[in-house]
């Protein structure tokens, strides 16, 4: 009996200990980050682009590690919101993503300050993690860049030092299409289609601008807007003009007619126009500025630490000007759009603009949000839950075993407790006996 007591404790010990060991850290998939440049010839006084992209053999969704560089030959000048730092370290901090990539794009601009061989290597471990925050083992290659002096005949061509991941020249992009495009018109015809080049498009008589919100195919392609603004009575030609990184250009032609006002009156059944309060924006030295009875400055929308659940960048054109805009990535033609400005108290926030009203008012949040955060909370939370049905599978599992044993045990302690009253009774009667 002390021998099965002594195993069963032994048994329940080793559960125990089981349990108050801690999981191992899983090791995810594995991530190369890789520096590429352009650029064959930098001389001194040279601006150019490094690219440093981090691809991954399975999704993951954060990732933040430092690069160095030499700080003595080239000055950082600008990598976007996910960059900063200077005097020779970056940190590149992309946390906090809604949505899992297997591959990450950032783009860093330097200008070339001194003669000599430019090295950019990451500094240090990269921390690269997936939704359930297990990390990914990763490497990287080493870019060295040749800086010539200003006017020298022979130019050093950057060149890796590391052969086999060494990273060649980016292919330039000719995609010049556009994904989507909205217009601020009572009607355009035909739908949409990045292929079509043609459309046609009818505005009120009280507007004088088509408003256009765009996405492009590819997020280096440049898109310029023309004929859009002082629209007169009748047809108005509208290009829209989207140029490839490599340069080929396409052009989107809008026949736009501006109704005339008796035209509006028949449309409206003879009501007056309302007034207009339409902003105005203008160009001020380096800054753009926004205005009817109040002044807004239009703020770089890389500043921003998160872009709002569901809406995507796009631009458009006041009075020959792009500003840019962040629309809803589901519906471009919505007609409130988000734009980042420095109000008139001199606060820095998103301000909602209605398309109709031509007002703006504080962005709140909407149900886009709601609705974005629900299905990342849901999807979150059905990766937790295979996980904890898993556990407790086990918990139970255990459990059963062990409520096993301590059946049998009881069993058998009760077997022994009979053979021992019944020995004993026997040693009664044979004694009565004698």
């Amino acid at each position: 009996m002390a021998e099965s007591r002594r195993r069963l404790a032994v048994m329940l010990m080793g559960i125990i200990l089981a349990f108050a060991v801690p999981p191992l850290h899983i090791q995810a998939g594995s991530a190369v980050i890789q520096f590429t440049t352009a650029e064959q010839e930098i001389q001194k006084g040279d601006i150019f682009t490094v690219i440093c992209q981090v691809t991954s053999t399975e999704a993951y969704l954060d990732t933040e590690f430092q690069i160095e560089y030499d700080a003595e030959l080239v000055q950082f000048l600008n990598g976007g919101s996910r960059v900063t730092g200077d005097h020779g370290i970056l940190t590149v901090s992309s946390v906090g993503n809604e949505e899992t990539a297997v591959k990450k794009t950032f783009s860093l601009q330097f200008v070339a300050n001194k003669k000599g061989s430019a090295v950019f290597q990451v500094k240090g471990n990269a921390s690269i993690r997936d939704e359930e925050g297990n990390s990914f083992s990763s490497s990287s290659n080493r870019l060295v860049v040749g800086i010539q002096k200003k006017g020298s005949a022979q130019k050093q061509t950057p060149a890796p030092t590391e052969p086999p991941r060494a990273t060649p020249v980016p292919i330039l992009s000719d995609n010049n299409k556009l994904k989507d495009l909205k217009t601020s018109a009572l009607d355009f015809t035909p739908a949409f289609n990045g292929g079509r080049d043609r459309y046609a498009a009818t505005v009120e008589h009280d507007a004088d601008t088509l408003f256009i919100s765009f996405q492009t195919e590819d997020e280096t392609a440049r898109v310029q807007l023309q004929g859009n603004e002082n629209l007169k009575e009748g047809d108005n030609a509208v290009s829209v003009i989207v140029t490839a990184q490599n340069g080929e250009r396409r052009t989107y032609s809008i026949t736009v007619t501006r109704e005339t006002a008796k035209e509006a009156q028949e449309r409206t059944g003879g009501e007056p126009a309302g007034e207009d309060i339409s902003f105005a924006a203008a160009k001020d030295k380096n800054k753009i500025r926004l205005k009817n009875s109040y002044d807004f400055e239009v703020l770089d929308p890389s500043g921003l630490k998160e872009v709002p659940a569901g809406y995507v960048l796009s631009r458009i054109e006041v009075d020959g000007v792009q500003i840019p805009a962040f629309t809803m990535k589901n519906d471009l033609d919505n007609n409130y759009l988000l734009m980042y400005l420095k109000g008139p108290a001199g606060e820095n926030t998103i301000y909602q603009y209605d398309r109709t009203e031509k007002t703006l008012q504080r962005y709140t949040g909407t149900m886009v949000d709601k609705v974005n955060r629900s299905e990342g909370a849901e999807k979150r939370h059905s990766v937790m839950s295979v996980s904890n049905y898993v556990l407790f599978g086990i918990i139970i599992g255990l459990i059963i075993i062990i409520l096993s044993m301590l059946i049998a045990m009881l069993k058998m302690a009760m077997k022994r407790k009979e053979e021992k009253k019944q020995i004993s009774e026997g040693y009664d009667e044979e004694r009565f006996y004698r």
